[in-house]
């Protein structure tokens, strides 16, 4: 039977990256934490609670951030589109263009 070499602790988050991402983010006006990938996975409840009270976290493997996790916001904002009719109602439409793209198409180069 052949043995399997025992698995080796991932890396943890570079120092120096680990304060680049952050000082980034202060730049912004931003909190930011790094954490490695089973730090994250140990603590992920905590993570939550921390991402919906504004905090961001940034999950890194090997050192390389691959995931952030983020409080939740609505997308939606603004007003509902108003066309513009006036403009729509000045636009020449024909019954279809086809024909004329045909035509254009086989009368060569």
């Amino acid at each position: 039977m052949e043995r399997v070499p025992p698995r080796t602790r991932p890396k943890a988050v570079s120092a120096k990256a680990d304060h680049q991402i952050k000082e980034d983010a202060a730049h912004y006006g931003l909190r930011r934490d790094v954490l490695g990938v089973r730090e994250a996975k140990d603590q992920w409840s905590q993570l939550l609670k921390r991402a919906s009270n504004g905090e961001e976290i940034v999950i890194a493997s090997d050192g390389i951030p691959i995931a952030m996790i983020v409080g939740y916001k609505p997308a939606i904002g603004g007003k509902p589109y108003q066309p513009n009719w006036k403009f729509l109602r000045s636009m020449r439409v024909t019954p279809s263009s086809t024909p004329g793209i045909r035509a254009e198409r086989d009368s060569g180069p």
